[in-house]
């Protein structure tokens, strides 16, 4: 299959091009600058998404960092306007692609508490949730040019190259770690490898379409998480941040700390998706090379 990738050279985009390599698969990546095999992105003007038979939209303003009002004015554009570009230029395209792979993700579900959410759960509330409500509304609209549509919601990404666990990880291994807050909101974490091959599922299999949860069987506290990472780190995490302390210097940018997020993947647990990494504890393992 030839795929176009937006945002391809981030984190979870160079796994998708790894993993392309691998099936034989063509890439074209949409970037600032053009160059070989890769094509104008533009937040003014459409894709140009010729000769792509499906797509995978990941780019966006990164969530880390202040939010700020030009902080969230950036997060929020760039997805709005980003997947607009794309499906205008998917209306643009004498030939259609098939699918449209659309990022997303489970901020969309609010803070849940304790409660299980699954793909029929409703949309909460907060900005993230309001974003991934925006981002997939633009993406919904390939739907009516005849482009199956998977919103691909994602959860809190684990591995060793890149993502928050870059940040991370150096804090574990040097024993300066904790649970943050009481520790007791939930976490529904993916592996990068699992999610680039979640994506390709979607790519290929025309029974999936709408909305997907792109995150292990089974959420984990930020407690247990904690132990897991302190385990595979082989150091002790005995340095708590109270909540008050994250909101007090975070100040909104705690929610991605603090909030709940208890979500189950029934849509891969209907299909027995072959996870590499079933838990946090064992995608600990990978990230710290201890396996």
């Amino acid at each position: 299959m030839k795929i176009g990738i937006t945002g391809g050279t981030g984190f979870i985009g160079h796994a998708v091009q790894s993993m392309a390599r691998t099936r034989g698969d063509e890439v074209i990546l949409f970037s600032r600058r053009e160059g070989k095999n890769k094509r104008l992105f533009s937040f003014s003007k459409p894709l140009d998404v010729s000769g792509c038979e499906g797509l995978v939209h990941l780019a966006g303003e990164s969530i880390m960092g202040l939010w700020t009002k030009e902080k969230r004015r950036r997060i929020l554009e760039s997805r709005v306007e980003g997947t607009r570009r794309l499906v205008e230029g998917i209306a643009a395209a004498q030939v259609k692609p098939r699918v449209l792979v659309s990022a997303s993700a489970i901020g969309f579900y609010g803070d849940t508490g304790d409660k299980i959410a699954d793909e029929n759960s409703p949309a909460g509330t907060g900005f993230l949730a309001e974003v991934a409500k925006a981002w997939e509304a633009e993406a919904l609209k390939a739907e009516s040019l005849g482009v199956r549509v998977v919103r691909l919601r994602i959860g809190f990404v684990l591995g060793r190259e890149g993502g928050a666990m870059k940040l991370i990880s150096p804090v574990f291994r040097l024993g300066l770690a904790g649970r943050l807050g009481s520790g007791h909101q939930w976490m529904s974490c993916i592996e990068v490898d699992d999610l680039a091959s979640m994506i390709f599922e979607c790519l290929h299999d025309d029974s999936l379409s709408g909305a997907v949860n792109a995150v292990m069987p089974e959420p984990v506290t930020n407690g247990g998480f904690t132990k897991a990472a302190a385990r595979a780190a082989h150091r002790p995490a005995l340095f708590p941040a109270p909540a008050f302390a994250l909101k007090l210097a975070l100040g909104d940018l705690s929610h991605l700390m603090l909030d709940s997020a208890r979500i189950v993947p029934a849509r891969f647990n209907d299909k027995r998706f072959p996870y590499r990494y079933r838990t946090v504890a064992e995608a600990m393992e990978n990230v710290f090379g201890r396996s």
